[in-house]
């Protein structure tokens, strides 16, 4: 009887002094995570203040844009190598496309640098015109990227047309047809029509991305701030106009459902 009950107390000591070690370490793993998060915020503020002279020479003329991309290609693989991030990217992007427009799901404020950092390409992003208001994001929507205003039809026409500069120039567009970080992840929300009806107008392929991961190491309102490990570009089967024949409700049915399945394929 004492042999049992001694038996049984060991087992519910070890039981306790499993339980504190798991407690004693959680505090250790969020400050960890926590002071990650501060140095790479510094970072952040550190690298577009000592580099803001150079992103303005660059964002002046149309021409030298090319510089601004090289510049910004360094901030994100510097940001992902800072973060402890392994960008995996997997798939092509599509040859001899003059024309390319890149559609992916936006569920974290991490996907605009980690699609500069997975594709070499010159990258020109599309989003929403509320982002004029933060000085920071300013400069780049009114030269680099571009600033659709949802209220006016006359002004997102005319900042369609710069897309149409873009490709001229041979660069590629991004936009995130969700129209900003609105979806519960990993559920998207609906698509908006407008990028599909200017890529089918224009003759642009279509190339659907899936980000399964970024909402994961950085979620929108982080409890544990960030979370280092790999983080998947799924480039997936592109879409040329021809097959949509002008429909660009085909064509955004399509893109949506091949980024869903994705998502839905590596959730874990």
């Amino acid at each position: 009887m004492l042999q049992n009950k001694g038996s049984r107390i060991h087992s519910q000591a070890q039981d306790v002094a499993q339980l504190y070690g798991q407690y004693r370490q959680r505090p250790l793993a969020f400050g960890y995570y926590r002071f990650r998060a501060y140095l790479c915020l510094a970072y952040f503020v550190l690298f577009f203040a000592l580099s803001y002279p150079f992103f303005r020479w660059t964002m002046a003329k149309p021409s030298r844009y090319r510089w601004g991309q090289r510049w910004r290609v360094v901030w994100a693989k510097s940001i992902a190598m800072l973060f402890g991030i392994r960008v995996q990217t997997v798939g092509k992007v599509p040859d001899a496309c003059p024309k390319l427009m890149i559609v992916a799901n936006h569920f974290s404020y991490l996907d605009i640098p980690i699609l500069v950092a997975a594709l070499p390409l010159d990258l020109h992003f599309v989003a929403k015109a509320e982002l004029l208001r933060f000085p920071f994001f300013r400069h780049f929507f009114r030269t680099m990227d571009i600033a659709i205003p949802r209220s006016s039809a006359q002004g997102s026409m005319k900042a369609y047309r710069r897309v149409e500069e873009f490709w001229k120039a041979g660069s590629a567009v991004v936009v995130f047809p969700e129209g900003g970080i609105l979806g519960q992840a990993p559920a998207m929300t609906a698509f908006r029509s407008s990028p599909f009806a200017v890529a089918l107008q224009q003759g642009a392929t279509v190339l659907p991305v899936s980000l399964p991961d970024t909402w994961k190491i950085l979620p929108e309102c982080p409890r544990h701030f960030l979370r280092p490990g790999p983080c998947r570009v799924h480039l997936l089967e592109s879409q040329v106009p021809e097959t949509f024949l002008g429909d660009e409700k085909v064509l955004k049915n399509k893109c949506y459902e091949l980024i869903r399945h994705d998502l839905i394929a590596h959730e874990s």
